[in-house]
């Protein structure tokens, strides 16, 4: 390769991780990568953090593994996907998964009933930073953290979208999304080192930041189901119709 073209792929390689470091810090608010930890942190029965550095390396391994597949998966049915979407069958897909994720937004922002009573979350906890705890539980916490919430992590969704899209080699691809995922466990790694240090100064900003997650969470939630309904929805033919229905232009 000429020098050309190494610088070439250079500025492209720097311009797309300048585009997606925003999204990476976006990320860094997800429930997998600030709301468990901080409640790991708290665990009542006292800190390990062997325990919270291993879940957050877990996480961050299973974000990096995921979206080097789904990079490998856009990369080889792209043209087939788009032709798929395109398409009238596509179309009213769209139209109708939106507007189901809209449906299911509203249920779960003003229907749904809240549980009470820590339950089960309590008991994941304790499996996996509890006294008794297990690598097998901190393996299964942490990858069903990264499961249930990978479908709703937009920011990390879009940053493999703008990755897909940029033209850079797998390996360019690959070290911006190792970055990327590093980025989205640093705040936590942060917090955990600080709790280290100084139990007694954080564990007072680490009681907000928990409050402020269970206060807000079936609202966030809510609004991420309305969020990804609009963008499916607003990509479909539907969407001039509906809004003709209620009159606007």
């Amino acid at each position: 390769m000429t020098t050309a073209a190494l610088a070439a792929e250079a500025a492209t390689t720097g311009g797309t991780f300048v585009e997606v470091l925003p999204l990476a810090l976006l990320d860094t608010l997800g429930v997998s990568t600030i709301a468990v930890p901080v409640w790991f942190l708290l665990m009542p029965s006292g800190l390990r953090t062997g325990r919270v550095f291993g879940y957050l390396l877990l996480v961050a391994a299973g974000y990096l593994a995921l979206g080097l597949v789904l990079l490998g998966t856009l990369s080889a049915v792209r043209a087939d996907l788009k032709a798929a979407v395109d398409s009238p069958t596509g179309d009213k897909a769209l139209a109708v998964v939106g507007g189901a994720l809209i449906l299911t937004a509203l249920w779960y922002g003003f229907v749904r009933k809240e549980r009470s009573g820590p339950g089960r979350l309590a008991h994941w906890r304790d499996r996996a930073v509890g006294p008794g705890a297990t690598t097998a539980g901190l393996l299964t916490v942490s990858l069903l953290a990264v499961v249930l919430e990978a479908a709703t992590v937009f920011p990390y969704l879009a940053a493999i979208g703008t990755l897909d899209r940029s033209g850079l080699p797998w390996a360019s691809q690959a070290g911006i999304m190792a970055v990327y995922c590093a980025v989205m466990v640093a705040p936590a790694a942060l917090l955990t080192l600080a709790r280290l240090v100084s139990a007694h100064r954080v564990r007072r900003p680490l009681r907000r930041i928990d409050f402020w997650f269970r206060d807000n969470a079936r609202e966030n939630t809510a609004w991420l189901f309305a969020l990804a309904g609009f963008l499916l929805l607003s990509q479909s033919s539907a969407y001039p119709k509906l809004l003709s229905l209620v009159g606007v232009d």
